[in-house]
């Protein structure tokens, strides 16, 4: 990723930003799949493709929570009606037609209907898939990509088996540690994630202020020969560095209406920036007044514009109150505390503030987002204003402090070239380093003797016979501390107060205020579904292993399970109980549920014969069911069912039990007959499904 001197960098465009950043991204590449290998289609703009049409389309209809309105793609679809036969042709991807007839239509209706506002938005939001290497310039989906889509295996170094991460987190922390952030010219790199571990391998605790500013402020640009001795002494003037004023502000006049907005702008809003004139014009003539009058006018001024004037000139904090904001200040006060601001040079020193204040806001917007990308490592933990790095012990001997050091920032030359390439989004090729998959080991040049050094000094810390001991020892401590949290955070009574809200989905909002706001609302179900059900068992089961859903650091769902796998799958010693959880309404579920969770307990029955042989038992859990849902979940027990992923293989009695939220509401008070109510379940199912003649059908089409 480049950037231009004195830009801040950003990990997500801000055109289509939103909190379930991981949830986002793994479905955005889904469309992306979907588009590409399902469609046949090849990512460029109407009339030569309508795959950015179509991801868009997509994009909305995955997340309707997210995207509440789309008014520029409902009046294209309302336009379109004129034009059936073109409508037709875009809604059904017919590129040959396109190709042939599409020239009878104006150029310009595709590049202000399709393109402004539905084809340039499907570029931004998949811009943020390259900015993480998940794909190419050319949106082809890379190899780091297909892990996350679960169309190829993750396989784990000696170093990544040793910690405790899923799948996703240790997908996110390779790329991450490998992300650069590149000078215009390409020679210059930084990078924000080697800079965030080494401040947290060397203090156990930073607070967010400090860890933002210095993390999302620092660009390629800042010369620091000496990290330590920068962060020491670091202040936000340090990180923003010098301004530089435009010389038709240099005056000590006021200026006019034309020159001010030239100088002072706003991207979003032109009326705005009238706004900011407005107060100008009091504030300087305050300035040269020095007048009781004068200031009760600067003050009722900045009172009606308060918010906007915060954020362009006083980095969001209020101007004219007391620290505590219990009055304002006097006129005297105000010239003390501003004395920096007022005098001669006015219309250099507000430049210089606006342009500091407009850095400092665009450091704490674009690091929120950092920090949920950060999240998904499942590595660096956000809580109460502080940052720290999960279990620090072992990553204080897995990560080499002055191997860390030496990557946050560098110069290209000839020998590292090829490692770190440096592309805008439309060249990075998918073949490239940074898209390319590569464990810890291989990123950070850890040798073999690097390793053993390593393990021996693990095996010292941690007090056992052998590094083979120690994956399980911190997976213990983790469950523990999931445990601990459950119970401190998610009370039985909690658990129910927040699963009975889900009925009405106007509360979606007051349940991600109250579980994770980064995560969706279906993912954060499916996470309360699991702490209902471990309240069931008896709290016996463990939890923590069952999730597929990717967590944080703090134990909050981040992205929902992948689609090859069940969303919650809990290995006991004497059975198997899957949880497939769903908020789709009883009619979507019969598109969208169906096939999945058949094929996950199928897939999951054989390889328990194949294996363990215990008792496999599904619940489909979901608000409510249509008469046909419950009833095929009962009718595929009667009848064998091939494997999706060996189709010489066959299982019967396949048990999916449907439970609505409501039902597991009540279970959760019989937890000491957890085995016994499963036990019941499979009897019922069990009872039937005997002699099922394989070759009913060929019987039928032989005697036609």
């Amino acid at each position: 990723m480049k950037v231009s001197e004195g830009q801040i960098y950003n990990l997500m465009d801000t055109n289509g930003r939103r909190n379930d950043v991981v949830e986002a991204l793994q479905g955005y590449l889904a469309i992306l799949d979907d588009v590409f290998n399902g469609k046949g289609l090849v990512w460029d703009c109407m009339p030569r493709s309508t795959c950015q049409f179509e991801f868009y389309r997509q994009a909305i209809s995955l997340s309707p929570d997210v995207f509440k309105k789309h008014d520029k793609f409902d009046a294209l679809l309302k336009k379109l009606d004129k034009f059936p036969e073109l409508k037709n042709a875009v809604l059904s991807n017919d590129i040959e037609w396109l190709r042939k007839k599409s020239s009878g239509y104006e150029k310009k209706m595709f590049k202000e209907l399709f393109d402004k506002g539905i084809e340039d938005r499907a570029r931004h939001y998949t811009s943020n898939l390259v900015k993480l290497g998940f794909v190419g310039g050319e949106r082809n989906i890379s190899d780091v990509g297909k892990i996350l889509l679960g169309k190829s295996n993750l396989h784990k170094d000696v170093m990544e088996k040793l910690l405790p991460l899923s799948g996703t987190n240790i997908v996110y922390l390779r790329q991450l540690i490998k992300l650069k952030i590149f000078t215009d010219d390409g020679d210059y790199f930084y990078s924000p994630f080697c800079l965030a571990l080494y401040l947290l391998l060397k203090y156990e605790r930073v607070s967010w202020k400090k860890f933002s500013e210095i993390i999302q402020g620092l660009t390629p640009y800042h010369s620091i020969n000496d990290i330590d001795a920068f962060e020491n002494s670091y202040s936000i003037d340090g990180i923003l560095g010098e301004i530089k004023v435009p010389n038709a502000v240099k005056t000590e006049t006021m200026m006019d209406e034309n020159l001010f907005c030239s100088v002072f702008r706003n991207g979003k809003s032109k009326n705005v920036v009238n706004d900011y004139y407005c107060f100008y014009k009091a504030l300087y003539k305050y300035n040269s007044s020095r007048s009781d009058k004068d200031y009760k006018s600067l003050v009722t001024c900045y009172g009606n514009l308060k918010e906007i004037i915060k954020k362009a000139f006083n980095f969001g904090e209020d101007m004219f109150s007391t620290s505590d904001g219990r009055r304002c200040l006097s006129r005297q006060e105000f010239e003390k505390k501003e004395r920096i601001l007022l005098g001669e040079k006015l219309n250099e020193n507000l430049f210089i503030r606006f342009a500091k204040s407009k850095k400092v806001d665009s450091i704490y917007e674009y690091s929120d987002t950092t920090r949920r990308i950060f999240n998904a490592t499942g590595l660096i933990k956000f809580d109460k204003g502080y940052v720290e790095l999960a279990y620090r012990e072992l990553c204080a001997k897995l990560f080499d402090f002055a191997k860390i050091r030496d990557r946050i920032f560098g110069q290209i030359d000839e020998e590292n070239n090829d490692e770190y390439e440096c592309y805008d989004d439309y060249e990075c090729g998918v073949n490239s380093y940074f898209c390319s998959v590569n464990s810890l080991t291989e990123i950070l040049d850890v040798h073999e003797d690097e390793l053993q050094n390593k393990e021996k000094q693990l095996v010292d810390e941690f007090d056992v016979q052998n590094v083979d001991e120690i994956p399980q020892l911190i997976e213990n401590q983790k469950k523990i501390c999931f445990e601990n949290f459950v119970r401190t955070e998610y009370p039985r009574e909690t658990v129910k107060e927040i699963l009975s809200l889900f009925s009405d989905r106007s509360n979606d909002e007051r349940i991600k205020e109250r579980v994770c706001p980064d995560a969706t609302v279906p993912t954060i179900y499916e996470y309360m579904v699991g702490l209902a059900w471990y309240y069931f068992s008896g709290e016996k089961i463990d939890l923590l292993s069952s999730f597929n859903l990717t967590l944080s650091a703090n134990f909050e769902p981040l992205s929902h399970a992948g689609g090859g796998m069940g969303d919650i799958v809990i290995y006991e010693d004497d059975k198997v109980v899957m949880l497939e959880a769903t908020l789709m309404d009883s009619n979507s579920q019969k598109r969208g549920e169906w096939e999945p969770v058949l094929r996950h307990a199928v897939n999951l029955k054989i390889e328990e014969e194949e294996n363990k042989n215990r008792d496999v038992t599904t619940f489909f859990i979901a608000e409510t069911f249509d008469a046909n849902t419950i009833n095929i979940w009962k009718a595929v027990s009667t009848v064998p069912l091939q494997s999706s992923a060996d189709r010489t293989k066959f299982t019967n009695n396949v048990i999916i039990m449907p439970i609505s939220s409501c039902e597991l509401l009540h279970l959760m008070d019989k937890y000491e007959s957890y085995d016994q109510c499963i036990s019941e379940i499979r009897g019922h199912f069990e009872s039937e499904g005997q002699n099922f003649d394989m070759e009913w059908r060929d019987k039928i089409v032989a005697n036609l």
